[in-house]
C-alpha cells in the first residue's frame, strides 16, 4: 500500500513539473509577483513629465492636426534660460515622416539643432513570428540634429512588466528610448554611458518606483504641456533635469496596465520615466536562470513530498504552513537583494502534494476501517465494532462504567447429544450451530441489543450495555421471545435434514453492572461483569427447551406489558432464594 502511495506521489510530482515546463499558470504567477514585489519608492526629483492631456488638446486641438512648430516652440521655451537648461528633453512622439507643412518641419529641426538636448521616439512593427516588418524613426533632417530611441512596449497578458534595452534592426543595434535618454543625461554629468549589468538580461524586469500619476506632478512641478506656454512659466525650475513630453490623454491610446495598478492604466510616458529611474538608481532585478527555478521546484517536491508521505496530518500541516510562509519570505528577501525566482509553482505544487497525501491517507484509513469493520463484525457485535473504531476510549484499559442494562443468556438445549450423533460430520455440526447462532444474533440485533460473546453453543447479549437503548428491558424480553418463536421454523428444517430437533433455554435479568475492557494488555475483552450477569446466566441454566425465564426485577419493570407466571423461588449461590417467572 505504501509503495502505491509513493508511486502516485511521484506521478503527481511529474505532472506538476510538466505544468511548470509548459508555463500553464504563468499569468497567475505574474499577478502574484505584481502583488508581492510592487514596492513604490520615492521618485527621482529631477524627472518631470509634461503631459499632452485633455486641457492641452482643448487649447491646441487634436494632436494629429498640430503643426510641428508647437513642439518646436515648447523646446525653445524649456531652453530659454541660458545656464538653466534641462539636461534632456525626451519627446515621446513619433515624427517618422515629413508633414505637409515644410515650414513646420523646419522649425522643429531648427529648434532641436539649437538646443542639442532632445531625444525623439522610434518604433518597430512586428509580424506574428516576431520579425520586424517596419521601423519608423524621425525623418531624416530631424534625426541628423537629434537622437532617438525605440518606444516599443512589451506586454505580458496585457500588463507592462518588462522593458527592452534596444532591438536589432537590419543588423544595427537600435537602443531604447530610455537608454538614449540615460546616455544623454550621463554625458551631461560626465558619467559613463548606460551598460546593462552582467546578470540582467533584456527584456528586463521594471522595478516601478512611481504609481500612476506620480511623475505627472513630481515635486509639485510636473504639469500640463499647455502650461509651458503660460506667461508665468519659469523654465529655470527645470534646470539640469530630465523632461518627458508625451501623450497623457485617453484618446491618444498610449495607456497600459502595470503591476502598480490593475484598475487604472498608466501612460506610456510615465512607464518610460519609471524605467529611467530604475536605470539611474541601479535597482535592477535579475530573473533566475531556468535551471535554478527547476531545482527550486524539484527540491521543494522531494523534501515536502517525503514528509507528506511519511507523517500524519498534524506534522504535514505544520510543515506546509512553515514552508509556505518561509517560501514567500525567501522570495521577498531574494527580490530585495536583486533576484527573482519562481513564486507560484513550488508552493502550489507542494499544496497539491499535501492535499493528495491527506486525501490518500483519509481514503486509505476509511477503507482500512471498513475492512476491519467487515472482518470483525463476523466475530464481534457490529455496534461494538463501530464504537471501538470511532472512540479512542475503547482502547484504554482503564475505562470502566457502571450501567443499568438488561442481560440475556441463550443456550441450545440438546446440542451435546446432537454432536455425538454427528461426530463423524464436524462440518454438519458447525453448519447447524451457525444456523442457531444466526437466529439468536438476528433476534438480538433486530431488537437493538448487542451480542457480547458466543460461548460454545450459548449466546450472551446486552441491551443498553454497549450503546444507549430506549426501553431496553422490554426489548431484551422481546428478543428472547423472538428466539423461541424463530426456533420452531428452524427446527422443522433440521428435523427434515437430520431427524432431530433442539430447543433454546433463555434467561433475562436487569440491573447494574460494570462494562469495560477486561483482560491483560495483550488480550482485551470489552464485556460486562457483575451479579446482574451471573443472575441472567443462572436463569438460563434453569430454563427448559423453548422456555424463557425472567427475574422478578424484569417482571416488575414490565408488569402489564408482558404475560408471565411465577415459578417460585430458586436458590442462587451467594444470593439465596430469588423468585423467577416464565414468559408465557
Amino acid at each position: 500500500m505504501k509503495s502505491k502511495k509513493y508511486i502516485y506521489a511521484a506521478l503527481l510530482s511529474a505532472v506538476m513539473l510538466l505544468v511548470f515546463g509548459l508555463h500553464l499558470f504563468d499569468r497567475v504567477e505574474q499577478q502574484l509577483k505584481d502583488r508581492l514585489f510592487t514596492q513604490p519608492d520615492i521618485i527621482y526629483p529631477n524627472i518631470f513629465v509634461f503631459g499632452i492631456d485633455e486641457e492641452t488638446l482643448i487649447e491646441f486641438g487634436p494632436f494629429q492636426f498640430w503643426p510641428r512648430s508647437i513642439m518646436a516652440e515648447a523646446i525653445r521655451i524649456l531652453n530659454s534660460e541660458p545656464g538653466w537648461e534641462p539636461a534632456v528633453i525626451a519627446v515621446d512622439v513619433l515624427y517618422s515622416g515629413y508633414s505637409n507643412c515644410p515650414e513646420s518641419d523646419a522649425a522643429l529641426v531648427e529648434a532641436a539643432a539649437e538646443v542639442g538636448n532632445v531625444v525623439f521616439g522610434a518604433a518597430a512593427s512586428f509580424n506574428w513570428a516576431d520579425e520586424i516588418i517596419a521601423f519608423e524613426r524621425p525623418f531624416e533632417s530631424l534625426r541628423a540634429v537629434s537622437r532617438y530611441g525605440t518606444l516599443n512596449a512589451i506586454t505580458d497578458h496585457g500588463v507592462v512588466r518588462r522593458a527592452v534595452t534596444g532591438i536589432m534592426v537590419d543588423g544595427t543595434w537600435q537602443p531604447s528610448f530610455t537608454a538614449v535618454i540615460y546616455d544623454m543625461y550621463a554625458e551631461f554629468w560626465g558619467r559613463p554611458p548606460f551598460e546593462l549589468p552582467k546578470n540582467i538580461t533584456s527584456p528586463m524586469f521594471i522595478n516601478y518606483a512611481g504609481n500612476v500619476g506620480d511623475f505627472y506632478g513630481a515635486m509639485g512641478l510636473g504639469t500640463s504641456f499647455r502650461d509651458i506656454f503660460s506667461p508665468d512659466f519659469d523654465p529655470a525650475w527645470y534646470a539640469d533635469s530630465i523632461i518627458f513630453i508625451g501623450p497623457y490623454a485617453a484618446g491618444m491610446m498610449d495607456m497600459y496596465f502595470t503591476p502598480v495598478s490593475t484598475s487604472e492604466k498608466m501612460n506610456g510616458v510615465e512607464i518610460h520615466a519609471n524605467v529611467l529611474q530604475m536605470m539611474i538608481d541601479r535597482t535592477f532585478k535579475a530573473y533566475a536562470a531556468d535551471w535554478v527555478n527547476w531545482m527550486v521546484l524539484i527540491i521543494s517536491l522531494l523534501v515536502t513530498g517525503f514528509v507528506f508521505m511519511r507523517f500524519d496530518v498534524r506534522i504535514t500541516t505544520a510543515v506546509l504552513a512553515v514552508y509556505a510562509v518561509g517560501y514567500v519570505f525567501l522570495n521577498l528577501q531574494l527580490f530585495n537583494n536583486g533576484y527573482i525566482v519562481t513564486l507560484l509553482y513550488p508552493p502550489a505544487s507542494v499544496i497539491v502534494l499535501y492535499v493528495f497525501g491527506v486525501a490518500y491517507n483519509y481514503i486509505t484509513e476509511r477503507r482500512e476501517k471498513a475492512k476491519i469493520k467487515d472482518m470483525f463484525k463476523k466475530y464481534v457485535d457490529p455496534k461494538l465494532v463501530d464504537q471501538m473504531i470511532d472512540s479512542s476510549d475503547m482502547a484504554d484499559g482503564r475505562i470502566g462504567r457502571k450501567k443499568h442494562f438488561a442481560v440475556m443468556f441463550v443456550d441450545v438445549r440438546g446440542f451435546t447429544p446432537m454432536s455425538e450423533k454427528l461426530a463423524d460430520s464436524p462440518e454438519t455440526i458447525v453448519h447447524i450451530l451457525n444456523d442457531y447462532l444466526e437466529l439468536t444474533a438476528s433476534c438480538v440485533f433486530n431488537n437493538g441489543g448487542s451480542v457480547d460473546k458466543f460461548i460454545g453453543d450459548a449466546t450472551m447479549a446486552l441491551f443498553n450495555g454497549f450503546t444507549p437503548l430506549d426501553d431496553y428491558v422490554y426489548k431484551a424480553v422481546k428478543a428472547a421471545q423472538d428466539i423461541v418463536d424463530g426456533a420452531a421454523a428452524l427446527n422443522e428444517k433440521i428435523l427434515a435434514e437430520h431427524g432431530f430437533t433442539v430447543g433454546f433455554g433463555v434467561g433475562v435479568h436487569c440491573g447494574y453492572a460494570v462494562v469495560g475492557n477486561i483482560g491483560p494488555h495483550f488480550r482485551k475483552d470489552y464485556t460486562a461483569i457483575g451479579d446482574t450477569v451471573n443472575t441472567a446466566a443462572r436463569l438460563e441454566s434453569n430454563a427448559k427447551p423453548s422456555q424463557v425465564l425472567i427475574s422478578k426485577e424484569v417482571y416488575e419493570t414490565l408488569e402489564g406489558r408482558i404475560a408471565a407466571r411465577s415459578l417460585g423461588d430458586i436458590t442462587m449461590k451467594g444470593k439465596g432464594a430469588i423468585e423467577i417467572f416464565e414468559l408465557t
